[in-house]
């Protein structure tokens, strides 16, 4: 069964999305499963792939293009609306597809890779990783005829639901960490890392991991940190991971600018993308999670708690389904005050954070990617050549 893979993102950016695409294919059983992996936008997972052996193609050229068209308006985008459906069942027949897998959101797809996989005569299957909304009533009834969606957390696939997805062509299936790798990964020298970070001995370290942009809620911190005890912001370190594109340059540079404002910038500071994260998660005595709109899992989290570290989150969305009292605390990033009520508990206590790190790295264990690897795996053996 030739599995073809479609990753939709072309924003610039790579997150958990790329990172369960390559885990499945690379790490899939190819008794009877061939993956191939399709691209709208190069990025930094190609070669990894290809390196692997997978079979990857990147269309960005003719993404870029149909974009082109469609910005211009016009009957010609309406037209256009057509070739790319087309397109894609020319696509999906000269890849020898046999089961699209869309990787992203049934929002993405519904319109253009759906009708196309019907057109080739081929079911779509999809994640429920992104955006749960559905533009409209056409839309939702459209998106009703995947052929199955694999939501990433419970609270996805109560959207799916609620978007009218019937129950019986719906499984939960928890995005999955490679736990060897990422320790493999952080298995480094801490204090050096801390060091290099401009973190002493004496101070807690607060890492938060994440694409710099408003949704993800680095403003969220930067607010509660108004409202921490003098003592405990002067023990605060707050390192934001992430990089920021296109407008997201205009967000970051005003944190910046509120944190110099306000005279915290020399606790806070912003290190951009980084190849070496898992190194600077495990240096780390909290993992910071704010996202002000509901994370329909947020990777990050088990990864932090796979090295060990406590994570403070948003209560809303898929963090909320993995953090447990032992393991970390919940927020309402709507209001930073709750955000500085925790740090004004833990960033003091240095034995409650050891505790729950402890618990962190067993909670970790039920969000394998060979867990992921064998829920999706289940789903997609419906699909097979025999079926």
């Amino acid at each position: 069964m030739r599995v073809l893979h479609v990753e939709q993102n072309i924003d610039g950016t790579v997150g958990g999305s790329h990172r369960a695409l390559v885990d499945l294919a690379v790490r899939s059983p190819k008794n009877g499963y061939e993956p191939v992996v399709l691209f709208h936008q190069a990025n930094r997972h190609v070669e990894e792939l290809r390196s692997a052996g997978v079979e990857v193609h990147v269309f960005e050229e003719e993404i870029q293009r149909e974009k082109s068209v469609r910005r211009a308006g016009g009957l010609r985008k309406r037209l256009d609306f057509l070739g790319a459906i087309r397109r894609r069942r020319n696509w999906i027949r000269e890849l020898r597809a046999d089961v699209v897998f869309l990787n992203n959101s049934p929002l993405l797809g519904y319109d253009d890779w759906l009708p196309a996989s019907w057109l080739a005569g081929r079911p779509c299957i999809t994640f429920a990783m992104g955006d749960a909304s559905m533009p409209s009533r056409v839309a939702r009834r459209v998106a009703r005829h995947f052929a199955h969606v694999i939501a990433i957390s419970q609270y996805m696939g109560d959207a799916m639901v609620n978007c009218g997805v019937p129950a019986d062509r719906l499984t939960i299936v928890p995005l999955g960490v490679d736990l060897a790798r990422l320790r493999a990964a952080a298995n480094g020298d801490r204090a050096a890392m801390r060091a290099s970070l401009g973190v002493r001995d004496d101070e807690v370290l607060a890492v938060m991991v994440g694409n710099v942009r408003a949704w993800k809620g680095q403003h969220v911190v930067l607010d509660a940190m108004l409202h921490l005890k003098p003592e405990v912001l002067q023990r605060l370190q707050v390192r934001f991971v992430g990089a920021s594109t296109g407008a997201d340059v205009e967000y970051r540079e005003a944190l910046e600018a509120k944190a110099a404002e306000v005279g915290i910038s020399s606790r806070v500071s912003f290190i951009g993308s980084r190849s070496d994260v898992p190194a600077v998660l495990a240096a780390a005595d909290l993992a910071l999670h704010a996202s002000v709109i509901a994370e329909p899992f947020g990777l990050v989290v088990p990864e932090a708690l796979a090295l060990g570290v406590p994570v403070v989150a948003s209560r809303f969305g898929g963090p909320g389904e993995v953090i447990t009292p032992e393991t970390g605390r919940l927020f309402d990033p709507a209001k930073p005050t709750e955000l500085a009520d925790i740090l004004n508990e833990l960033v003091p206590d240095t034995e409650g954070r050891v505790r729950m790190g402890n618990a962190a790295r067993a909670r970790a264990d039920a969000f394998s990617v060979e867990a992921m690897v064998a829920g999706v795996q289940a789903v997609l053996k419906r699909f097979g050549r025999s079926q």
